[in-house]
């Protein structure tokens, strides 16, 4: 995971500005998602909510990484 934005960029600095939004935006998530699972385990009282939603959203980050022009391996 750490080679894709080298492997998906078309130069140097573009792999460095891939490469810094995928760190900040994991890192925010990382933050987040304990403050979001526990509001809402609080609101609801179970965990079955918010697992379901990190799931999809899960899902839902897999579709900008299938967009993503890697070059074919010769």
């Amino acid at each position: 995971m750490l080679t894709l934005p080298v492997v998906a960029s078309r130069d140097p600095g573009e792999a460095g500005r891939i490469s810094a939004m995928a760190f900040f935006v994991g890192y925010a998530c990382a933050a987040l998602a304990p403050l979001l699972v526990g509001a809402l385990r609080d609101a609801h009282g179970d965990f079955r909510l918010a697992f379901g939603l990190l799931g999809a959203l899960g899902l839902l980050m897999l579709a900008p990484i299938a967009r993503l022009n890697t070059p074919a391996k010769p």
